[in-house]
């Protein structure tokens, strides 16, 4: 199968537009076209057809009561339909004989009259009697006051059923005797007024209907009148008239088919010419915003799109749509520059961050073991922050050869803020360990250099102890921390219930206290951040203590660094996919005495 290249395509799709609403619009103009030229024809017809109303209403009423006089109409009908060959035939002997006897015209008058029954008569009187009537009939029309060579034919209709009458009498009777006496066949669908005679319609007797009517034997067409006429029984007969305006009707649609032609070549030169104006007016606008969008979209050049939207000269919608795209193209590069510039300062800011988690994390101890040298102790932490820096920080170092300072703390706030607050605060609690003070004191001074210089209102818990490795004494204070997790000789954790002081920055001159817990070779501390208790599964249920102290007593044997690794397991097992919310901080330290 051949495929069509592209740019075939392209001029295909281009014109189906223009071809789609010529269709519509020539469619259109021809259904108006149409309707108009047959309103015309319906109107001009009916008006002609009435003119001619007076004339045959006048004529078929005249006829009507010149007829009304003749009696038994209905047996002439009948007789006349079984003996039509005979009726307007010759005389036979018999005929002759009976009609030149004295007397015949005597009795023939008689059955006028009404004094005899014309079916009491012999059959000779019976024919006489037939063509008498026949004779009336036809001197009752063509001696009439009205014109016959108006009308094609004057016939009286004997309905027999619902589809055929008999033709009997018309004015031409005797010049074709051999049409005088026929069966004509007269549908409902093509006779509108024998319809109504037959549907039972109460129609008076003065009332003419009419009917127009194609003759399907001559190709004529006829304007056919009918009126009721009733004999002395109450039976009906039909008088009807048939005026012929084929002429006329020729004329008429020969003017009507002129009519058409001419139109419809004016047609065609003004669809031409609405297709040329639309597509000049608004396909070829179309096209060439098709065009800018296309090359746009592929170079990105707003200021060639531009240059192509102004060289659209129409001022209608397409015209605003123009206008709106080299707007658009114009936005679309502002915007652009804007992202590239966002894009270029979020690269930056995540490098910085970085670097700032970099430098955060080289403030912390993060060399395991960090005293390998000596074996009166084990220790380990970790730091894991929920954003790229985070405001959790533990610390230890040796005051001196026999003291072990431990400080883990939570800042309040998240990021950058915290970071910073965190790295000045773990700055102030390394300086005052150093001094050789007391862990109450330490956390007393810490707080009023922190306090003194709080513009921000932060504040940071802290739990701060220091071992002495020689006796295995742990002297401890707490700044509003979370209690430390202790396993003593029972062999399993539980938490320790320490004296809390103020977190530190939020009020000068708060007051610490010391507490002391002395450990035995194997006995083991856990200290830890709010995020480990406080971390939540996706329902915002939260982990709790009780959950951190089954966890810490699944291996109570195990090294510090595997109690952290037990821990940070049953935390994940239990947010499972839920984000992280808190920095999650922890420090272990188990104490093996001096060997």
């Amino acid at each position: 199968m051949i495929m069509k290249n592209e740019e075939t395509v392209r001029k295909e799709k281009k014109h189906k537009l223009v071809i789609e609403v010529g269709v519509i619009a020539l469619l259109f103009f021809a259904a108006t076209l149409f309707f108009t030229l047959y309103y015309d024809y319906v109107v001009t017809r009916d008006a002609y057809l009435n003119s001619k109303r007076e004339m045959i209403s006048r004529d078929i009423k005249y006829l009507q009561v010149r007829m009304k006089g003749i009696r038994n109409l209905n047996w002439i009908m009948d007789y006349v339909r079984e003996n039509k060959d005979r009726v307007l035939g010759d005389y036979t002997e018999e005929e002759e004989i009976e009609n030149e006897k004295e007397g015949t015209y005597e009795e023939i008058d008689r059955i006028i009259g009404g004094e005899v029954n014309p079916e009491d008569e012999d059959p000779i009187m019976q024919m006489l009697y037939v063509r008498h009537i026949f004779n009336v009939l036809e001197l009752q029309i063509n001696r009439s006051d009205i014109n016959c060579e108006s009308y094609t034919n004057i016939w009286l209709l004997g309905i027999l059923d619902e589809h055929q009458s008999v033709i009997y009498i018309d004015d031409q009777t005797y010049e074709n005797p051999e049409k005088a006496v026929n069966y004509m066949d007269y549908e409902e669908a093509d006779h509108s007024a024998v319809e109504r005679f037959l549907s039972g319609e109460k129609i008076s007797d003065n009332e003419v209907v009419y009917e127009i009517y194609k003759d399907p034997d001559d190709g004529k067409s006829y304007y056919n009148a009918y009126i009721q006429i009733n004999d002395e029984t109450g039976k009906n007969v039909l008088l009807c008239i048939r005026y012929d305006w084929t002429d006329y009707h020729k004329e008429l649609l020969s003017r009507v088919l002129s009519s058409m032609i001419i139109g419809f070549f004016v047609l065609l030169v003004l669809n031409g010419l609405l297709m040329l104006f639309i597509y000049r007016k608004a396909i070829s606008p179309v096209l060439k915003v098709k065009s800018g969008v296309d090359n746009y979209m592929v170079s990105k050049d707003s200021e060639a799109v531009i240059d192509k939207m102004d060289s659209i000269k129409v001022r209608n919608e397409i015209g605003a749509l123009a206008d709106s795209f080299s707007d658009m193209a114009a936005e679309i590069d502002r915007y652009t520059e804007e992202i590239v510039a966002l894009n270029d300062e979020k690269t930056r800011i995540q490098t910085e961050l970085a670097l700032a988690t970099s430098i955060q994390s080289s403030m912390l101890p993060n060399i395991f073991p960090p005293f390998p040298e000596r074996k009166e102790f084990d220790i380990f932490a970790s730091m894991d922050p929920a954003k790229e820096v985070g405001g959790d920080f533990y610390d230890f170092f040796f005051v001196d050869e026999d003291h072990l300072c431990m400080i883990i703390a939570d800042v309040s706030g998240k990021g950058i803020p915290a970071a910073l607050f965190m790295m000045s605060s773990n700055i102030i609690l390394k300086n005052q360990s150093m001094t050789g003070k007391s862990p109450a004191q330490i956390l007393t001074d810490a707080n009023n250099a922190i306090w003194s210089k709080n513009q921000e209102k932060m504040f940071v818990t802290v739990w701060l102890g220091i071992l002495e490795i020689s006796t295995g004494k742990l002297t401890a204070a707490n700044g509003g921390h979370e209690l430390p997790a202790v396993k003593d000789e029972s062999g399993s954790f539980s938490l320790f219930k320490d004296d809390h002081g103020l977190v530190l920055g939020a009020m000068g001159k708060s007051v610490y206290k010391d507490y002391e817990i002395m450990l035995k070779p194997g006995d083991k501390i856990f200290v830890y951040t709010d995020g480990v208790p406080e971390a939540s599964d996706s329902e915002k249920n939260l982990f709790g203590t009780d959950r951190m102290v089954e966890a810490l007593n699944k291996k109570t044997d195990a090294a510090p660094q595997e109690v952290l690794a037990e821990v940070r397991a049953s935390v994940d097992e239990f947010v499972k996919d839920a984000e992280q919310f808190d920095d999650l901080t922890m420090l272990c330290i188990e104490y093996h005495g001096v060997k």
